[in-house]
């Protein structure tokens, strides 16, 4: 199967009185991994909403969200059910609510597959999910369990079996390392980089910058509904230049220093009811300047595949000296 990536471009929804989202603009290619990061109530799981048609009511969206030729936006209600799970699926934050307390977990696989492969025998369709299972290592059995009788690790593996049980182009995972444990935790993710090796493109969404620096390609940073910078893991990591990206950075805690204070980004992320003049960082930013209050940043091309939004990036020349200051 030719598997096609995601591409989202100068996304804004409106909800009401307030705008969550704000020109988000992002792509996920064929067999790449890309991290999502930024505080909570940034926009990041909503983005993730709005790829899969389940927008809030009375939301009012412009700007574009493809999968390959597809236009999500727009779309009618049936042919937004033939895109979820086939050719977009997504790993939600909470297995436990996101999965139905009163079928078991081989029902509700097998309902995803007949959904989108109804031509099939059931016996080929049973096949399907004990393939699914099994890449997850979770064992036939399973499929004979209700939610509640699994543990939160089976859970977030059954919630990922059911998300490539029909082996979709893109898979969005939402947090899904939440609450699990460090081994857990590595087994989904090693899982997770092998289906991209198969060509599917996966869109990670976390708080945990460690984790996105060992398992992303590509690294797009997300306030307050826009995406201020984005560029190629290793080199965003080690040089951030929008002052968000690098406040977040100095703030990850490092094995062994017990000593440093770790910094804080002062103040909060702006409410979705707030229509910013400027920058939508100037509040909370030590380096703002007029500039900041009277225009949005440009989106300025830092390097092939590296781009920032902001009036005054840290230049690379900086950046050592920053980190002896805040150290």
């Amino acid at each position: 199967m030719s598997r096609q990536g995601l591409v989202i471009e100068a996304l804004s929804l409106r909800i009401g009185a307030g705008t969550p989202l704000r020109e988000c603009s992002l792509a996920v290619r064929p067999g790449e991994v890309v991290g999502l990061v930024g505080e909570s109530g940034s926009g990041k799981s909503l983005t993730a909403l709005a790829c899969l048609g389940l927008m809030p009511p009375q939301t009012r969206a412009s700007g574009s969200i493809h999968i390959g030729d597809t236009a999500v936006l727009g779309a009618d209600e049936a042919a937004l059910r033939r895109l979820r799970g086939k050719r977009l699926a997504m790993i939600f934050q909470n297995p436990l609510s996101a999965l139905n307390p009163f079928f078991t977990i081989g029902r509700q696989l097998l309902d995803v597959v007949g959904t989108h492969f109804p031509q099939e025998a059931r016996a080929a369709r049973q096949q399907r999910v004990r393939q699914a299972l099994e890449r997850v290592q979770l064992g036939a059995a399973f499929a004979e369990r209700y939610p509640h009788q699994m543990s939160g690790g089976q859970l977030q593996r059954a919630m990922i079996a059911m998300a490539i049980a029909c082996e979709p182009e893109v898979l969005i995972a939402d947090e899904p390392t939440t609450a699990l444990d460090v081994t857990v935790q590595a087994r989904i993710m090693r899982l997770l980089k092998e289906l991209t090796g198969q060509g599917m493109g996966l869109l990670l969404i976390s708080h945990d910058l460690a984790l996105v620096s060992q398992v992303a390609d590509r690294v797009y940073v997300m306030y307050a509904g826009r995406t201020v910078e984005s560029g190629p893991t290793r080199e965003l990591m080690a040089s951030a230049s929008h002052p968000y990206t690098a406040s977040l950075l100095k703030a990850q805690p490092r094995l062994g220093d017990m000593q440093r204070r770790l910094p804080v980004i002062e103040g909060q992320v702006l409410p979705a009811t707030a229509q910013p003049q400027g920058c939508v960082f100037r509040e909370r930013c030590r380096r703002a300047v007029d500039a900041c209050a009277r225009s949005l940043p440009p989106t300025v091309r830092l390097r092939a595949g590296s781009h920032v939004e902001c009036h005054h990036p840290i230049l690379p020349v900086l950046q050592a000296a920053e980190a002896s200051h805040v150290y």
